[in-house]
């Protein structure tokens, strides 16, 4: 699946200066299958005064690579340090909704790149408040990670608020330990499992949340760190009609222009939430998917 990587620059005009990293500078954009291995080099857009987004294809990319970028000088000798790494996961870009389809929305052609970082802009944050609320990571893993968790007291019950869309190892300690170090024994995959299971879930894709052992032997021990998880967390796609409300959020945002009087004014659950950007039907849709608090 090719990727298209949108790379946002503030201050264009002051990384071209002289004292910067002068004429003829660019964006350098590496890849790498995973986030911790060797990255490469991809491709280099040269910067342009008065352009802050540019756009870089990957045709060999694929939902679960790795990019990272800095900025050089025409010959490389002199750079910036390495952003960090960070996966595009499809055309909304790793966000909650794409720039094409916010663009498209408003009537600009996507050759159109005067906008782009502003849109940019409202996207992050309109995507950031949304998971903020909800206390969704609809943004989550496009590829296997690796985490440690502490474990309060001794259960079979892992409980990950993240979500947890598959797990491809799971260790864990055999005693407590200090999360200075300590060892891990791989769990067999036939003695646990994730629930609840997809089929008791309340949304289509929706991770599970719990790391439960089925055997009667078999414990996640009290300490720090005392349980590793390679897989991936969050959900594995961010949901359509959530991509629809955050796209909605960011043309009212953009027709707006940083307006700060309310669009709405309701009250779920018995609570006054002023909604600038989202309607009372599209924020009653995302309560729905609002993490719960307890496993």
């Amino acid at each position: 699946m090719p990727n298209m990587v949108r790379v946002l620059v503030d201050g264009v005009d002051d990384l071209l200066n002289v004292a910067m990293y002068d004429a003829g500078a660019v964006v350098q954009v590496q890849s790498c299958a995973t986030e911790t291995g060797v990255f490469v080099d991809l491709a280099t857009a040269a910067l342009v005064s008065g352009t802050n987004a540019y756009s870089i294809y990957d045709v060999n990319g694929a939902s679960s690579t790795w990019y990272r970028t800095r900025y050089e000088n025409a010959g490389g000798t002199v750079t910036s340090a390495w952003s960090d790494p960070f996966q595009v996961g499809g055309e909304q870009a790793g966000y909650l909704c794409s720039l094409y389809d916010v663009k498209q929305r408003l009537g600009i052609a996507d050759s159109v790149v005067t906008h782009d970082e502003e849109l940019g802009s409202l996207i992050r944050a309109v995507s950031a408040e949304i998971e903020r609320q909800t206390g969704c990571d609809f943004t989550g893993d496009r590829g296997d990670r690796t985490y440690t968790f502490d474990v309060e007291e001794a259960s079979q019950t892992l409980w990950v608020s993240r979500g947890i869309q598959s797990i491809t190892t799971l260790g864990i300690a055999t005693e407590s330990q200090p999360d200075t170090g300590g060892s891990f024994t791989t769990a067999t995959a036939t003695t646990y499992g994730l629930r609840p299971l997809e089929s008791e879930r309340d949304h289509l894709g929706e991770p599970a949340r719990r790391v439960v052992f089925l055997d009667t032997g078999t414990y996640f021990y009290a300490g720090y760190s005392t349980v590793q998880i390679t897989g991936r967390l969050g959900w594995a796609e961010v949901p359509p009609e959530v991509e629809r409300i955050a796209a909605g959020a960011v043309v009212s945002q953009w027709m707006t222009k940083g307006s700060e009087g309310p669009r709405a004014l309701v009250g779920p659950d018995g609570r006054t939430v002023v909604l600038r950007d989202i309607s009372p039907a599209d924020w009653s849709t995302l309560m729905s998917f609002k993490t719960p608090l307890v496993g």
